[in-house]
C-alpha cells in the first residue's frame, strides 16, 4: 500500500478486488492530507508503535530512480531526526523488498543531488501490515546490501476493545482526539478475512456517522474509505458511497469524471497535488514565524520557489489559508 494510502500492487485483482483504474486520485490526495497531517505531532500508537513519533510530514517530489517508479507519499521526520518511509501492506512478499529499496535510494538520491548527505543520519522503513498477516521476514540480506523494515501487525490490536472505548465515547459525546481518529480509520483493518473487513468497514462508517463535529466527521469518512479501499467489492463499496456523498469530500473522492481521466490528466494530477502538499508545509511553517530560507532548507527545496509561495502568502497573513496561498500561486 502507499499513494495515499494503499499502493497500487499490494493486492492482486485476481480475488475480485477493485483495480488499480476505479481508484480516484482525489480519494489518494484527500487521504495523504488526512492521514499525514493528524500524524504529525504524534505516535505511531493507533498502528501499535507507540514509540515512533513523528515531528513533520517531508514533501515527496523524489527524482525517480526509474521511470516506472512509483509515487511515494509517506515521507515523515521522526523525533529521533530518521527519514522514515511508511508503508501499508495486506500480504508480504520477498518482492515488497524491492520496492523498499528503490524508495530507499530515491531518499538518498534527494540529499545527494542538494549536496546534503551529511544530513541524512538515519533512514527508517516502517512496514505497517493489516490483520491477514501476523508474521513477516523483516530483513534481505544480499550479504553486500541490508534491507531491513520494522514491522507492525494490526492483527495485535485489540479491536473490540479500541470499537467499545469509541461507542462509548461518541454516545457521550466527547470529541475524538488524532489517535482515536485514527484508531477508527484503520479499525476494518485490524480483522483478518475480507468478509468480516467489509462488516467492520460499514460499523466504522456507522461509527463516524454519529460524530457530531462536521469536518471531523468528513475527515474520518475519508479516512475510512481510503484504508479500505481495495478490501471491498464493488456491492458494499456502493453502500459507504451513500455516506460520503453528501459531503464535500466525499463529492470530490467520488467525481467519476476523475475515475474515467486520461494517464495524462493524472499525471497533471499528481503533479498538482505535490504542488498543493509544498503550498501546505510552507504555509504551516510561515505560521510558526519561519523565514523563506529556513523554510527551504527544512524542506529541501530551491529557495526560489519557496520565496514565490512566501510572495503569495504574504495577503494571508497571519492564518495563511492553503487553499487561497495555492490559487495565488497557481496564477503567478
Amino acid at each position: 500500500m502507499e499513494n495515499g494510502i494503499f499502493t497500487e500492487n499490494s493486492i492482486q485483482n485476481g480475488d475480485g478486488l477493485l483495480t488499480d483504474t476505479e481508484i480516484v486520485y482525489q480519494n489518494k490526495d484527500v487521504a495523504s492530507k488526512v492521514t499525514g497531517e493528524a500524524l504529525v505531532g504524534h505516535s505511531l500508537a493507533p498502528f501499535g508503535l507507540p514509540h515512533i513519533r513523528i515531528v513533520d510530514a517531508l514533501p515527496t517530489n523524489l527524482p525517480a530512480v526509474e521511470s516506472n517508479e512509483l509515487r511515494l507519499d509517506n515521507l515523515f521526520l521522526l523525533e529521533d531526526e530518521a527519514i522514515a518511509i511508511i508503508d501499508y501492506e495486506s500480504r508480504y512478499s520477498q518482492e515488497n523488498f524491492v520496492k523498499y529499496l528503490n524508495y530507499a535510494a530515491r531518499v538518498v538520491k534527494r540529499y545527494s543531488v542538494r549536496n546534503m548527505l551529511p544530513q541524512l543520519k538515519k533512514l527508517r522503513i516502517i512496514v505497517i501490515y493489516t490483520a491477514d498477516v501476523e508474521t513477516a521476514c523483516t530483513e534481505y540480506d544480499l550479504d553486500g546490501v541490508l534491507v531491513r523494515v520494522e514491522p507492525s501487525y494490526l492483527v495485535k490490536l485489540d479491536t473490540e476493545g479500541i470499537k467499545k472505548r469509541l461507542e462509548e465515547k461518541i454516545q457521550k459525546p466527547e470529541a475524538l482526539n488524532i489517535e482515536e481518529q485514527m484508531q477508527l480509520m484503520v479499525l476494518p483493518l485490524t480483522v483478518k478475512g475480507k468478509e468480516a473487513k467489509q462488516k467492520a468497514t460499514i460499523e466504522a462508517v456507522g461509527l463516524a456517522k454519529r460524530i457530531r463535529n462536521q469536518k471531523q466527521k468528513d475527515q474520518i469518512l475519508a479516512g475510512i474509505l481510503t484504508f479500505t479501499d481495495k478490501i471491498i467489492d464493488e456491492e458494499y463499496r456502493n453502500r459507504i458511497k451513500e455516506e460520503w456523498e453528501m459531503t464535500q469530500i466525499g463529492k470530490m473522492i467520488f467525481d467519476d469524471g476523475f475515475r474515467a481521466g486520461e494517464r495524462s490528466g493524472e499525471a497533471r494530477g499528481e503533479a498538482r497535488g505535490e504542488n498543493r502538499k509544498l503550498v501546505e508545509l510552507s504555509c504551516r511553517k510561515l505560521r510558526k514565524g519561519k523565514a523563506p530560507e529556513v523554510i527551504a532548507q527544512e524542506l529541501e527545496e530551491e529557495l526560489g520557489l519557496i520565496q514565490e509561495i512566501c510572495q503569495a502568502a504574504s495577503g494571508f497573513a497571519p492564518d495563511y489559508d492553503c487553499d487561497k496561498v495555492f490559487g495565488v500561486w497557481q496564477q503567478t
